[in-house]
């Protein structure tokens, strides 16, 4: 009977081995990291790039230490600098790790029908940026450049304090309505309970649409009358006591060119207007030390290779291990 052992063990291992891929096997096969191409740097001093790449080893390491791939490979990036383009007077300097989550997928081409390769792309992805919060625009640590056509910022909806950090909320980016419907979840990491932003009155936001009107009115002078409607909108508005006024405008996205009220919180099609907090930050830190993180989780709907992964990830970025950070 002993001598049939062997046997049996290579027969079910070379069964096992020339068996037909299935995406059911390639999910259960450990997964890998590849370093991926080391983005842009722009605008950092040597000593503050040198510091931003050790916060973001450190990440790395948390991650890995915390997290085994299964059915994928992990591709990784790292970017770092700032474009004068994107604002003035920087307190402190952005900086990104991108996770790119690429399945193993079953060659169909090959004649060897256990063969499979890596996915070329990707739409599940893990960002975590010191110093931005990603939204309808970004913000940064610094103030608003002066070209900056609007002045202000655009928020979809207020950050929800959750387990000690901020909830920013989730959106359909793509796909939307499909069984791989793509959706981000967004995070924002702060010192204690304050935001890098302050939202925007309405008399701050009335003014600046009045500023705006008033502009296209001395470049349009043909659209007098369509423009002076808004203006009268404003003016107007401009009435309400300062207990309407000192509100934070919440602002439809189709009326940017022009005024003609205010809307509710959460409806459809509105964003809060918001500003850089420069009083924030700590302004005695290098621009190196991250006084803030975002955390973006991007994950396309219906492929479980993407939630396993999806649900491991979550669980080895320690929040709390990444607020640590802020300030060093």
């Amino acid at each position: 009977m002993n001598y049939l052992i062997l046997p049996l063990a290579l027969f079910f291992s070379y069964n096992a081995f020339t068996q037909d891929c299935t995406k059911e096997a390639l999910r259960q096969k450990p997964g890998t990291w590849k370093a991926g191409p080391q983005g842009s740097i722009h605008d950092v001093t040597a000593a503050d790039l040198a510091k931003e790449k050790a916060v973001l080893a450190g990440i790395h390491k948390m991650i890995t230490t915390n997290y085994t791939p299964t059915g994928c490979q992990i591709g990784y990036s790292t970017v770092y600098g700032k474009y004068s383009a994107s604002g003035q007077n920087w307190v402190a300097d952005p900086y990104h790790y991108t996770m790119y989550i690429l399945r193993y997928l079953c060659d169909k081409n090959s004649a060897d029908k256990s063969k499979y390769y890596v996915d070329y792309s990707t739409p599940t992805t893990v960002n975590i940026t010191a110093n931005v919060v990603f939204s309808l625009n970004n913000l940064y640590a610094a103030t608003i450049a002066p070209d900056e056509a609007r002045n202000y910022l655009k928020l979809k909806q207020k950050p929800e304090k959750k387990d000690g950090v901020w909830y920013m909320g989730e959106e359909v980016v793509g796909d939307y309505g499909t069984p791989g419907e793509i959706k981000e979840y967004r995070w924002l990491i702060t010192y204690n309970d304050t935001l890098p932003f302050y939202y925007v009155s309405r008399k701050e936001y009335l003014l600046i649409q009045k500023k705006r009107l008033e502009k296209t009115l001395q470049e349009s002078p043909g659209e007098k009358e369509y423009i002076n409607t808004f203006l009268h909108n404003i003016s107007e508005y401009l009435k309400n006591p300062d207990t309407a006024l000192n509100k934070p405008a919440i602002c439809m996205w189709n009326e940017e060119e022009r005024f003609e009220k205010f809307v509710e919180e959460g409806t459809p099609g509105s964003f809060f207007a918001v500003k850089p907090n420069l009083d924030y930050y700590h302004k005695k830190l290098p621009k190196s030390s991250p006084q803030f993180f975002t955390v973006v989780y991007k994950i396309a709907k219906g492929d479980a290779v993407f939630a396993d992964n999806y649900q491991a990830i979550k669980k080895a970025v320690d929040f709390t291990k990444i607020k640590d950070l802020l300030g060093k």
